[in-house]
């Protein structure tokens, strides 16, 4: 260990894809703060000797019967088992003054997790990343936002340390948190279905492409630039942006064999009228005119 570094221990329960890839990268990074990973608890002892052969260190457990000390615990289960693991880690007896304990949950605050006679601080970090591929986000994860709630001593150790492996660490009131996550949704799971629903549009036209070239790769990956890289609004571009009710009018025609389908183009579509109403490039009589032809599918859900 250096002089002048602050050498603690990490455990982890849970080391699914993100809790195995953060406590790699916890291992790894280079700060004031030097990480050693203690236990690494999953539902197998197979499972979570994988995750410690993937972070390169840590002991593989597989219950809280045999459980170490460490300074700061990560519990990265899925959100309806954070609470439970919380208390048998809290009735274990192994907390101790001063530890701290944290979850990942994007929509749960850190008032879900139980500590032993209060002693232990909680806190909560939501790394606005997929983890999907480990491998992938441990080379790729510096610059992600993560957003921090809880305790003041344990939301400033986590604050050093996620900063510590490139995050972009930022306050969250913990009442905002199911709102905030809704729209990490949104932007991320939600868009995965959105283009996936955009794919079984164009298959069902029978189009086929050379290679397996997706065509619909580069007007995403264009659209997406462009509203990073503007005040958003400007980004939008065609049909609705230009007071063109004549094709939403063919759109939605073509989609009254999937009603499903239907419905999430009209959703959308409402909001893209608002949107092209702060463009100004269309008059308020043919966004109207628009709004009117998408509000009889969206009322049809109601």
């Amino acid at each position: 260990m250096d002089r002048g570094k602050t050498s603690l221990t990490l455990s982890c329960i849970g080391a699914g894809r993100a809790g195995k890839t953060l406590c790699r990268l916890f291992a790894e990074q280079q700060s004031e703060l030097e990480i050693s990973i203690g236990q690494i608890i999953n539902r197998s002892r197979v499972s979570a000797a994988e995750a410690v052969a993937f972070i390169g260190q840590g002991r593989a457990e597989e219950d809280f019967e045999n459980l170490s000390p460490a300074n700061i615990w990560l519990i990265a289960t899925p959100d309806n088992t954070i609470s439970a693991v919380s208390e048998s880690l809290a009735a274990s007896g192994v907390l101790r003054k001063g530890d701290s304990v944290f979850h990942c949950s994007g929509s749960l605050s850190s008032e879900i997790l139980s500590t032993a006679s209060d002693t232990a601080y909680r806190a909560s970090v939501h790394p606005i990343h997929s983890f999907a591929n480990p491998e992938n986000s441990v080379h790729h994860f510096s610059g992600s936002a993560c957003a921090i709630e809880g305790d003041q001593q344990a939301s400033a150790i986590l604050t050093e340390l996620f900063t510590g492996i490139g995050g972009n660490c930022f306050a969250l009131n913990p009442d905002k948190k199911a709102l905030y996550h809704a729209a990490t949704v949104m932007a991320s799971n939600n868009l995965v279905s959105l283009l996936s629903l955009s794919q079984q549009l164009l298959e069902a036209t029978g189009v086929q492409t050379e290679g397996g070239d997706n065509i619909l790769q580069s007007l995403a990956e264009n659209s997406l630039n462009n509203y990073f890289n503007s005040d958003g609004v400007a980004a939008l571009t065609g049909p609705i942006s230009r007071g063109d009710n004549k094709t939403i009018e063919a759109h939605l025609e073509s989609l009254k064999a999937h009603p499903d389908w239907q419905r999430v183009y009209a959703s959308l579509g409402e909001i893209a009228v608002g949107l092209a109403a702060q463009q100004g490039y269309t008059s308020n009589e043919q966004l109207d005119t628009i709004s009117n032809l998408l509000n009889p599918v969206n009322k049809s859900t109601n």
